[in-house]
């Protein structure tokens, strides 16, 4: 099997390779090592560091024009973009990798890519409920399909409740997994975890979901471990084990907290190459008009070149000021998935995931203090969470089962830690955070 250590170990074997290349002066082989390094990197969810190799690797390839290279370059750039939730970009890499894998002379690796191409589309599609477009690629992938096509279909049938379809689906998912990577073997156990999830087998369902974990844990898929912990923790629930289910929603909680912060980095990366890499082409062909104009009238070069200068810093605003736009409509769209009134609702009825779906609402809130104030536990953001919600003393006692003495007590606690001076009124001050 295919752990974390294995990934790691296949990035120093690629640096090896990049080292013999450079000494060999074979640009090829060098700019295939970057590319496949990348690769892994978007792997273990290090967003930013592989789209900095890729940056590096489409630099180079300017002068190499290899087909082959710039298909999987751009694979590799939609992958990231996919994992960071991206899908319209993540398309155009995958589109731009399309039109070069048609080049590409070797039959085999050319479908190999066509296929694999396809397979990213479809998921995107689907993810942003394009269901014709995705059910257009899915056509296309069952010449060659692999376990996630076979999963996503099992998953509709088990949404329409049927059970014996969604079955039949898995175990050809799971006949592919044999031979397909370590995630696709993880997504078949999740996805039979599921299907007994629904048929309410909840002991099945955990040794299912137990075991595709052990897989994606030793793998390092950060990302597939949230999805498997959430699932465990509903089958929990199922099961009234509410020490468990809490256990589970905890560790989901924590990870996922730890997944959007390496998101966030990897967003920290140059504004260009997220809204002008698919332009380049665009960008060339600008580039030639204006030196033919440049050739013809000598005499305006200095009025072109400001115009120019001018129109590009225009298009930079313009794009920033786009892309600002669309973070804070993902991040309004999140918080109107969740009402007040059903925050307050979970934490009058005790519901653990109160304090869960309160940071995702007052997520600027949630992070200032817990950065400001690295010393408060979970149970400190549970209280002030209530004070937030402007529960009365009363209102705290009976939900957070304490008396109103302890309430009062842990005001006075909470006032040490964050420094308060004795005339600041504790309530006010969190409400006006």
């Amino acid at each position: 099997m295919q752990d974390i250590g294995d990934l790691k170990r296949k990035i120093l074997l690629e640096k090896k390779l990049i080292k013999e290349s450079q000494k060999l002066k074979y640009d090829k082989g060098e700019i295939k090592a970057y590319i496949s390094i990348a690769s892994t990197l978007c792997a273990l969810l290090k967003n930013k560091e592989s789209f900095e190799l890729l940056e590096y690797a489409n630099t180079r390839l300017k002068k190499v024009n290899d087909k082959e290279l710039l298909t999987g370059l751009n694979i590799v750039y939609g992958r990231n973009y996919y994992g960071l939730g991206m899908y319209e970009k993540g398309i155009m890499s995958f589109n731009e990798a399309l039109q070069y894998a048609q080049e590409i002379d070797d039959n085999k690796i050319k479908n190999k890519q066509l296929y694999y191409i396809y397979e990213w589309k479809r998921s995107s599609f689907a993810l942003m409920g394009m269901k014709d477009s995705a059910n257009v690629m899915e056509r296309k992938c069952m010449k060659s399909p692999i376990p996630m096509l076979f999963i996503e279909i099992a998953e509709r049938h088990m949404a329409s409740k049927e059970f014996d379809s969604a079955k039949y689906y898995l175990d050809k998912a799971a006949v592919l997994a044999q031979k397909a990577s370590v995630e696709g073997k993880s997504n078949v156990l999740r996805g039979y975890g599921e299907l007994y999830l629904e048929k309410k087998e909840y002991n099945k369902a955990l040794e299912n979901f137990f075991n595709s974990l052990k897989i994606s844990k030793k793998a390092g898929l950060k990302g597939r471990d949230r999805d498997t912990y959430k699932l465990i923790a509903e089958t929990y629930k199922k099961l009234n084990d509410i020490q468990k289910e809490n256990e589970y929603l905890q560790k989901y909680s924590n990870l996922n907290d730890s997944l959007i912060a390496n998101q966030r980095n990897a967003l920290n990366i140059p504004m260009e190459i997220l809204l002008n890499q698919h332009a380049e082409k665009e960008k060339n062909n600008k580039i030639k008009t204006f030196y033919i104009i440049l050739t013809i009238i000598l005499t305006s070069i200095a009025v072109v070149l400001i115009i120019y200068n001018i129109y590009r810093t225009k298009q930079k605003l313009q794009n920033k000021a786009i892309h600002e736009k669309e973070q804070e409509t993902d991040i309004l769209k999140k918080r109107l998935d969740i009402s007040v009134d059903e925050i307050i609702q979970l934490a009058i009825n005790g519901d653990p995931t109160f304090i869960v779906k309160f940071r995702e609402y007052y997520l600027e809130f949630y992070n200032n203090m817990t950065s400001k104030y690295p010393e408060l536990t979970l149970n400190d953001m549970k209280f002030i969470a209530y004070v937030k919600l402007n529960f009365s003393n009363k209102e705290i006692a009976q939900y957070g089962n304490m008396s109103i003495r302890t309430v009062e007590s842990k005001k006075y606690r909470l006032r040490k830690k964050l420094e308060l001076s004795p005339d600041i009124d504790f309530n006010q001050w969190v409400r006006n955070q």
